[in-house]
């Protein structure tokens, strides 16, 4: 919810902002351009960000291009709050046991993601706030500054599933670019402290109006072939679809759906041996499109590729539902842009929707 509504400012006001985190002891996150993707890294000036530069997204293609706005690429918030790999403790060649008690004692500060990723950590919120230390470390001294999309990826669906184009709340800035101007406007104690060392004036009414033309647009475009409305009681009716079986046609279970996924949070522990004889146990990214995520001591409980793909599609836009009161799925389109063969999750919910075959 706007403190402030909606001001005009240049949009060499976001160089003040990210200044003005720092100077408040943030470390600031936001993408640049590494290895020819998007990538969410830590930033040390704006000069970094990436800039210039549009995504061009389909399924199973993604690059880079000469352009104004950009979404994201594979990695999302997630990556920050709930870390690809996180070591719980490691034994020593005496068989002495070292928990890890690193604490996270910084303040995070995302800057420049998109309404689907602030939508993803409201996911996160509900399922890992209080049940995991780090995440709810992290989170309770974490600023955001989102970017409203003014243009809409070809895998995009956010304003299907809520999310976006525009952030509503659970921010503290939220930006819209319209040309050489900012649409800004604070959504908390904070954001209003930073805006007010910018020099904003009230928005006028030409200016309104081009914003709310470009967030309609933008939302008319990331949309899918479906409503919300009864989705997970559709999809639970259909559960014996024979569309599950035709996807794995093409579909290699290797589990970067889940991977680049914002809201999964499924996870393995590994132990490593070292060669000094120490060892160290890991806590690491699981999916489960991977077989050995169903894989347990009493055998097998999901050894179908289809029953795997199709509990990943139940879980975001049905189990979940049931479990934290919410969908799953935040319409980013990464499972979509980063599948090696162009599975189109929007598709998949349609035609078992409408009982056809893909």
């Amino acid at each position: 919810m706007s403190l402030t509504g909606l001001y005009i400012g240049h949009v060499n006001s976001l160089t003040l902002i990210f200044d003005q985190l720092k100077s408040l002891g943030y470390t600031v996150v936001g993408y640049r351009i590494i290895d020819k993707a998007l990538r969410l890294d830590v930033l040390k000036t704006t000069e970094e960000l990436a800039r210039d530069v549009e995504d061009v997204q389909d399924p199973g293609k993604y690059s880079l291009i000469p352009g104004n706005f950009y979404r994201h690429g594979p990695d999302s918030p997630k990556k920050f709050l709930y870390p690809p790999k996180l070591l719980l403790f490691k034994v020593t060649p005496k068989w002495d046991v070292i928990i890890n008690s690193e604490k996270y004692e910084g303040k995070l500060a995302f800057f420049g993601i998109k309404p689907c990723d602030l939508a993803s950590i409201k996911v996160l919120d509900r399922v890992l706030t209080n049940v995991d230390e780090l995440y709810t470390k992290v989170r309770e001294r974490m600023a955001v500054v989102v970017e409203n999309c003014t243009s809409s990826g070809n895998t995009c669906f956010c304003a299907t599933m809520g999310t976006g184009p525009r952030a509503r709340n659970s921010f503290d800035i939220a930006y819209t670019r319209l040309g050489s101007k900012l649409v800004i406007e604070a959504g908390s104690e904070l954001g209003l402290r930073l805006i007010n060392q910018l020099e904003v004036e009230p928005i006028d009414d030409n200016t309104y109006r081009d914003f709310e033309v470009t967030i309609r647009k933008a939302a008319s475009r990331a949309r899918a072939n479906f409503e919300i409305d009864n989705l997970p009681e559709l999809l639970e009716l259909n559960i014996e679809s024979k569309v599950y079986w035709e996807v794995i046609e093409r579909c290699l279970g290797c589990s970067n759906c889940n991977m680049v996924c914002p809201t999964c949070f499924c996870f393995d522990v590994l132990d490593i041996p070292k060669i000094d004889g120490s060892a160290e146990r890991v806590r690491v990214w699981d999916g489960c499109l991977n077989y050995t995520y169903a894989q347990v001591a009493g055998g097998h409980f999901r050894p179908d590729l289809w029953a795997r793909y199709r509990h990943f599609v139940l879980h975001k836009f049905a189990y979940w539902i049931k479990q934290f009161g919410t969908f799953g799925c935040v319409g980013c389109g990464r499972c979509i842009t980063w599948c090696p063969t162009g599975i189109d999750l929007r598709e998949t919910v349609t035609k078992v929707l409408r009982g056809m075959a893909i």
